[in-house]
């Protein structure tokens, strides 16, 4: 098999979702985000775990998300948080997952599948504060939208939402958000509904004045994006391999293609089978590094399709044995998400889901 393997833990995930339960009042729900397969840590599995660890419910992206947790027999409450086109409304219906709306049609259609199926719906109404993505704007299209809630009787409407954009870089604007979510609140109120109110997501969701009646701790499920919790944190993913060539090059050789490394001396290059084919962001050409043991060697030359290159010249005597960590902690080192999304000019989610699937997943309590 392929030394190339990603290592999950639905442990350290679990750490963190009960480090958030101890910091979150008992009487806010927390629904743990875990979409596009658990943010690349195994969405059934990761859900499976944090059901144990205090979470009440779920959000995921899409309805196929949705239906491959009820599959593995998940039953608690699941919110599918992105737009949907009329089949995937009805598919969130008949597998009786809630779906975000922020349209009459949408309701429309919900109305017409739960009518067709004998089967109640369940929707959360997005209302949209400033993201500009989707979601309820105006206040005269939030009245209109309420009235013809009203009309679909077969429709709950179990929850309301928004969605912060700068909760972690711009407290002003945040504020502006969340007034402008509870004047939305206001009006659903006075039409008689009471859904459960959700704003915060992992950025946001310590600050008191914006867990409302749910949170929805996402990044930081996975060991980031908590400042104030640095270090108490753990990181769900470890990416190893094993080297396939270790090499004595002279002083004046050249690695890899367009030769941008140079080596200034006797060197010794291992060759790692990993690359950008495999999600490995050719970004990182000679900027990242590895760790065997227990030490840090640098990248050289470009990231390959199917292979990398790293400078051992000063760590002796290692073998192609040893394991080689790409992300994750070795002895007292450690490669984090974050230290990559730096030198790729991306976010730690980038890096994190990025991994194709030709990486294989091993999940460990």
């Amino acid at each position: 098999m392929r030394p190339t393997i990603m290592k999950v833990s639905t442990e350290a995930i679990a750490h963190n979702a009960r480090l958030f339960r101890a910091r979150i009042p008992s009487h806010v729900r927390m629904m743990c985000v875990i979409k596009a397969d658990a943010y690349g840590h195994d969405a059934v599995q990761t859900a499976k775990k944090l059901l144990s660890a205090g979470a009440d419910a779920f959000a995921v992206a899409i309805v196929e998300e949705a239906e491959a947790l009820r599959s593995a027999g998940i039953e608690c409450p699941i919110l599918i948080l992105g737009g949907a086109g009329e089949e995937s409304l009805r598919q969130a219906v008949r597998c009786g997952a809630s779906q975000a709306v922020y349209t009459p049609k949408m309701l429309d259609i919900m109305q017409d599948e739960a009518a067709r199926c004998g089967k109640p719906a369940k929707a959360h109404l997005k209302l949209d504060t400033g993201m500009s993505r989707i979601g309820v704007r105006e206040e005269d299209d939030l009245r209109a939208m309420l009235a013809f809630w009203r009309r679909c009787p077969d429709v709950q409407m179990e929850g309301v939402f928004t969605h912060f954009c700068v909760a972690d870089t711009d407290p002003e604007f945040t504020m502006v958000q969340k007034e402008r979510f509870d004047a939305g609140l206001k009006l659903i109120h006075e039409a008689g509904f009471k859904p459960i109110a959700h704003a915060a997501a992992t950025s946001a969701m310590l600050n008191p004045a914006l867990q409302y009646d749910m949170v929805r701790p996402g990044i930081g499920l996975y060991g980031t994006g908590v400042p104030e919790m640095a270090g108490e944190l753990r990181y769900g993913q470890t990416l190893v391999t094993r080297p396939i060539r270790i090499q004595r090059i002279q002083a004046g050789d050249t690695v890899g293609y367009g030769r941008t490394f140079t080596a200034k001396r006797e060197s010794y290059i291992m060759t790692l089978p990993i690359g950008y084919g495999d999600g490995y962001p050719r970004i990182l050409s000679n900027q990242a590094s590895v760790l065997v043991c227990g030490q840090r060697a640098p990248l050289v030359g470009r990231v390959c399709m199917d292979m990398i290159m790293a400078d051992i010249t000063d760590i002796p005597g290692v073998t192609l044995e040893d394991e080689v960590v790409l992300m994750g902690r070795q002895g007292k080192e450690v490669i984090t998400p974050d230290e990559l999304a730096d030198y790729a000019q991306t976010i730690p989610y980038e890096i994190m889901l990025g991994f194709a699937a030709r990486v294989t997943r091993v999940v460990e309590d």
